[in-house]
């Protein structure tokens, strides 16, 4: 039998959260200590947080490529980049995750819909993760690794 994204997706509880007026430095300290706690219990590591408003309604991400966006410069190089890295990384620590986050749009999966479903979703919305939806309410996100696994999984099992 077929499984459905309930299946597989991970449930929203295991994931790290900030809100809006939190600074980059806070959320970049909590998803660095969510990141390398996945490493070390050897689970799939999460690579985002997911930010809430004041009421608690999740409302975006804020991942790996939201952080390395704040390192983009002009595109012209300064002359003198004797210590810039370390100067951006202080410079832009002070910003709101609301500034800098991924909002959750209106693309999202239903529990119960297919695996299938949710890989062309993925797929074709270049999201990284997608919030999964039961009876309305945000239940859990489904990434690109869980339909890896399921796939890397089935692949075992049926080989001959």
């Amino acid at each position: 039998m077929e499984k459905k994204v309930k299946d597989i997706m991970l449930p929203i509880q295991d994931y790290a959260t900030v809100f809006l007026e939190n600074t980059l430095r806070d959320a970049v300290f909590v998803l660095k200590n969510t990141f390398y706690a996945g490493c070390a219990e050897g689970s799939q590591a999460h690579r985002s947080v997911l930010v809430f408003n004041s009421k608690k309604k999740l409302v975006g991400t804020l991942g790996f490529k939201e952080v390395m966006h704040l390192l983009r410069l002009s595109k012209e190089m300064p002359k003198n980049r004797d210590e810039l890295f370390i100067s951006l990384c202080i410079s832009q620590s002070g910003k709101k995750v609301k500034d800098v986050m991924a909002p959750i749009g209106s693309e999202f999966v239903n529990a119960e819909d297919s695996v299938l479903d949710a890989a062309h979703l993925l797929i074709h919305s270049g999201l990284d993760l997608i919030p999964v939806l039961e009876k309305g309410n945000v239940v859990g996100m489904i990434r690109s690794a869980e339909i890896f696994k399921e796939v890397s999984q089935l692949l075992e099992e049926n080989t001959f």
